[in-house]
């Protein structure tokens, strides 16, 4: 897939949904209001492209603070406030910034092909959301900034290479990537710039030799006297390096920081870029001193103003070379839970004082701080009613978008193919048939077309019904059809989309049309919670959020044959004046009918987010249709058994017990 298609599927569908408008609320300030001031491409941009009026309470308090030179944040907000926008807008706003500068001072538009600031993200499919934003928000400023996206699918290591050191130059790039690409990409950067420094170097001096002693000392002169400024402004533009000024810092941001520093892998790459490239100010070199970096330590090198130091300049053949003064850094911290993370604190405040940026908080805790519209609701249930739920559930809003999110892809697997049987034939149980996958097992290229297909798939409220049959003469004049048409017994399939996925689709997702979330596994954490349910109500939308809650209910009425009504009290006059009809077929549980470690459970995620026990409207029974597909489709019988069993494992790496248990899970998967 190209990068021009991307930004087509993710910025440019051709529809959006006509009922979706931004709750006037979620939005703070005019964008003319904000201090210091926009440059005005960046109100251009964002007025005439991503259509705001106002900055969202984050993106004001962001703006307030990161666009200064030397300032940090760690930036807690909810999910959907526009955290993305907060961080691309002030990185911007220092380019620009730094752009006319240059232009004041040499009368020419910078022309570099430097890294000005790199964006971590911990997954692939949110470094792409996040190129997408802000390329489309550099694209409407007078000076030639780029993002550059460095996935390792829609743009592998090996290509962003070839584009930095052989694209167009300009003001500078931002790199987009995660930690794990990263790492690919800094030993071929590495390797580039020595192999340019090598060939420079001995082409000059092979030109040097042939020149006589005159020439060479004029040669040496003439380096000596433009050192600090404009003899490197040639070989500045053609060197792909990070770089940074005293006054114009590089910019490290860390998307969802909690979960990326949270993890190993990522953390050490992140920490071992930002202690290998800082400035040390006791290592500080006089301008006209060689710079090489050493293996795995590479000067910078962008715009810059008269008479400052460069780092990563390049020396005279003659010159010792000695280790470079590394760059000037600032950071912002993202996230919905940063806070919950005090490792992450700890590094932040840490690695700030290191390298001489004061580090603010800037959090919006509350729902008072941001206008929220979504409901959290949970639903309790016996276990063998839980699948005729969730289908149930589906078929409300069946031509609406739902995620589903699970704890193990191996159930998702076994939704996945439960519900193709379910949507396939003449009547089927499942009224929308387009089901999509995403989790950690899948490739790259997959997941990414999924999740593609999932963002713009139209969603169109008016179902397209065929037209009816008229009725015959012989048919008026019957009594039966007297009243109007004739039905004829198919089912009207909506028009939504499903996405089953994992935690993988739950953090910094952007995707506008879709109004529901369902846990079909509970998560394991608030944390994660919070970042699932952040998946809708965005941006002061409205959003529903559905934990389902199975557990095995030993009470005497839960003890009737199945559905049907053996033994039932569903004609006792005086208990059907007292209880609906659908009651005495499927008895309602309640939170009272849970263990005391699972109502305590729900204690802890009501005290982040207001739960409501949710109702589910009566239904035509379909257990016992829905069991003999199981039981009698070899397949999906065997993807139930594998499914249990993940069910019951820890999550965690065993810090946190399943919800399940060996029992519940196979009542709930075989509805036995």
């Amino acid at each position: 897939m190209s990068l021009s298609a991307l930004a087509a599927k993710r910025v440019r569908r051709t529809w959006e949904p006509e009922e979706k408008s931004w709750h006037d609320d979620a939005l703070e300030l005019p964008w003319e209001e904000v201090q210091p001031p926009l440059h005005k491409a960046s109100v251009f941009a964002l007025k005439n492209v991503f259509f705001f009026s106002h900055a969202t309470p984050v993106q004001a308090l962001t703006l307030k603070v990161l666009t200064q030179n030397g300032s940090s944040g760690v930036v807690e907000a909810p999910t959907g406030s526009g955290k993305t926008l907060a961080f691309l807008l002030p990185i911007m706003e220092r380019c620009v910034r730094a752009c006319e500068a240059y232009v004041e001072a040499h009368q020419r538009p910078p022309l570099s092909r430097n890294i000005l600031g790199i964006i971590f993200s911990p997954s692939r499919t949110l470094a792409e959301q996040t190129f997408v934003v802000g390329r489309n928000l550099a694209a409407r400023y007078p000076f030639n900034i780029q993002f550059v996206l460095c996935d390792g699918v829609v743009q592998k290591p090996a290509a962003v290479m070839q584009h930095l050191r052989r694209g167009a130059r300009g003001a500078g790039t931002v790199l987009v990537t995660t930690p794990k690409d990263f790492e690919e990409l800094l030993p071929l950067m590495r390797g580039a710039d020595s192999a340019s420094r090598d060939s420079v170097d001995d082409e000059r001096a092979a030109l040097l030799a042939q020149q006589d002693e005159a020439t060479r000392e004029r040669y040496f002169a003439r380096r000596k006297k433009t050192a600090a400024g404009n003899d490197a402004a040639g070989r500045e533009g053609e060197t792909v390096r990070f770089y940074s000024t005293a006054e114009c810092r590089f910019f490290v941001v860390m998307d969802e920081a909690d979960l990326l520093y949270n993890s190993p892998d990522m953390r050490q790459t992140v920490e071992a870029f930002v202690e290998m490239h800082r400035h040390r100010g006791e290592q500080r070199q006089p301008a006209e001193t060689a710079v090489k970096p050493p293996k795995g330590k590479k000067g910078g090198s962008s715009r810059k103003n008269a008479g400052e130091v460069k780092a990563g300049a390049v020396p005279a053949p003659s010159t010792p070379r000695t280790h470079g003064t590394g760059v000037f850094m600032d950071f912002a911290f993202v996230g919905a839970t940063v806070a919950t993370s005090p490792l992450l604190r700890d590094y932040a405040e840490r690695v700030c004082a290191e390298c001489g940026t004061t580090l603010h908080t800037l959090a919006l805790r509350s729902n008072d701080d941001f206008i929220s519209q979504l409901s959290n609701r949970y639903v309790v249930c016996d276990a063998p009613n839980f699948l005729p739920y969730l289908v149930q559930l589906m078929n409300l809003h069946a031509s609406k978008k739902h995620f589903v999110f699970f704890n193990n892809f191996r159930v998702l697997l076994f939704v996945q193919r439960l519900f193709a049987a379910l949507s396939e034939g003449k009547r089927p149980l499942l009224y929308i048939p387009k089901v999509y996958m995403m989790y950690e097992g899948m490739t790259e290229g997959t997941r990414i077309d999924q999740y593609n297909k999932f963002l713009t798939h139209v969603s169109r409220t008016e179902e397209k019904r065929k037209p009816k049959k008229a009725l015959s003469d012989a048919e008026k004049k019957n009594q039966i059809f007297s009243g109007g048409w004739k039905r004829d017994g198919t089912v009207n399939m909506g028009t939504g989309a499903i996405l089953l996925c994992t935690d993988i689709a739950a953090f910094g997702l952007d995707v506008r049309d879709v109004d529901y979330v369902y846990h079909f596994e509970p998560p394991s954490t608030v944390q994660s919670y919070i970042h699932r349910v952040g998946r809708v109500g965005r941006m002061g939308m409205k959003g529903s959020s559905i934990l389902l809650l199975p557990c095995n209910a030993e009470s005497d009425s839960m003890q009737i044959s199945r559905e049907r009504k053996t033994g039932s009290t569903r004609f006792n006059t005086v208990t059907n004046t007292k209880n609906l009809t659908s009651e005495l077929q499927a008895p309602r549980v309640t939170s009272k009918s849970l263990p005391e470690e699972r109502q305590s459970y729900l204690q802890e995620l009501s005290e982040h987010s207001a739960l409501e026990e949710y109702n589910i409207p009566p239904f035509a029974p379909i257990t016992s249709t829905l069991r003999s597909m199981i039981m009698n489709d070899e397949r999906i019988l065997k993807a139930a058994k594998r499914a249990a069993i993940s069910m019951c494992e820890p999550t965690h790496n065993g810090e946190e017990s399943s919800w399940f248990t060996p029992k519940l899970a196979m009542r709930t998967l075989l509805l036995d």
